[in-house]
């Protein structure tokens, strides 16, 4: 059994691991970059450090995930987080070919359509490759 953060984004589903996001923020004072790299929202003041907050998605206002990357935090823009579910490790389905990178490791089929008219498919985040790609 494993817990995700359920997230929307530019009009898709995602997920990502729980134990990876420390908390969640409005997106209020995010400074942007003035020649940022593609999928670089901008920056943002936490608990006295400046978090890269990235937005490969789309999103240019919403909440912040916070997440844990090797004792580095970095932001996640996105539109609204959805909720907090536990899933079987059975129900994750393998990551989807014809990707350019790896970003989705995998694709969790709901049980149920989401109250908020979600199709019931998350796509699960590899949150490694996500934000390796800022160092590229």
């Amino acid at each position: 059994m494993r817990a995700v953060v359920a997230f929307r984004s530019g009009g898709q589903d995602y997920a990502v691991a729980a134990e990876r996001v420390h908390r969640v923020l409005g997106a209020t004072g995010l400074v942007p970059l003035p020649d940022p790299r593609p999928g670089v929202a901008g920056l943002l003041r936490h608990g006295g450090d400046t978090v890269t907050v990235l937005s490969p998605f789309g999103a240019e206002r919403g909440q912040v995930l916070m997440l844990d990357h090797g004792g580095t935090v970095v932001g996640l823009l996105v539109d609204e987080v959805t909720g907090i579910d536990r899933v079987e490790d059975p129900a994750v389905g393998p990551a989807p070919a014809g990707q350019r990178s790896p970003l989705v490791a995998g694709v969790l089929n709901r049980d149920r359509e989401g109250e908020d008219g979600s199709h019931g498919m998350l796509l699960l985040l590899d949150l490694d490759v996500l934000i390796e790609g800022l160092h590229r």
